[in-house]
């Protein structure tokens, strides 16, 4: 499931299928989501502005 979520650059396109977990980041409203590639198992971390709840609620409608 894809999701459209922003950063400081603007929106950006998450796989939420390759997503392992993700958190708020301390004292901030953004929150990291780890990824995983499929092919080689590297982890990428990305932080998007929306929070944990944002992101749940953004699921959870699928």
């Amino acid at each position: 499931m894809w999701l459209e979520l922003h950063d400081s650059n603007g929106p950006i396109f998450i796989n939420m299928d390759t997503v392992t977990h993700f958190q708020r980041v301390e004292g901030k409203r953004r929150t990291t989501l780890v990824t995983i590639a499929p092919n080689n198992g590297t982890c990428v971390m990305v932080q998007v502005n929306e929070s944990p709840d944002e992101i749940m609620e953004m699921i959870s409608e699928y």
